[in-house]
């Protein structure tokens, strides 16, 4: 089966295709983090809240997410670090959307860890691929708060 590259590219005419089922879930699961929430007009479902949030306050002892316009009242309750075992992370967001928009990735599990020295959230995503049966591991960083 062939999957579509991301970013898409067309050569001759045609979209480039790849081979290679976890390239192709890998490269989608990296969209998803990209877009920014409500970006895409035909589904404002569709992205992860992190790229809009480059540029607020975010409080290291709480945990919580600050607008620059209002540092009274957090704009986010939910963690950072945390797995997605627990409602009340950004993990468990991040779940939700790649079970929504990544099908073809079964059982996903996500772990965010920031790092707060290098000022950067890793993200660890792990579950089965559905049409082989292996597991399947993503990891990527996201830079905030610079």
């Amino acid at each position: 089966m062939k999957y579509l590259k991301t970013p898409l590219q067309v050569v001759s005419g045609s979209l480039l295709r790849s081979e290679n089922l976890e390239q192709s879930v890998a490269e989608s699961l990296q969209l998803l983090m990209d877009t920014p929430l409500g970006s895409w007009p035909a589904d404002p479902d569709y992205g992860f809240v992190f790229s809009t949030l480059r540029f607020e306050i975010f409080d290291e002892n709480e945990g919580t997410v600050f607008s620059s316009h209002d540092h009274q009242n957090p704009i986010y309750k939910k963690k950072i670090s945390g797995s997605s075992k627990n409602l009340q992370t950004f993990a468990a967001d991040l779940k939700q959307s790649i079970e929504v928009y990544e099908p073809r990735l079964l059982t996903p599990k996500v772990v965010m860890t920031y790092l707060r020295e290098q000022r950067q959230i890793v993200v660890e995503i792990s579950g089965v691929l559905s049409e082989t049966d292996e597991a399947f591991q993503y990891n990527s960083v996201i830079n905030v708060w610079n």
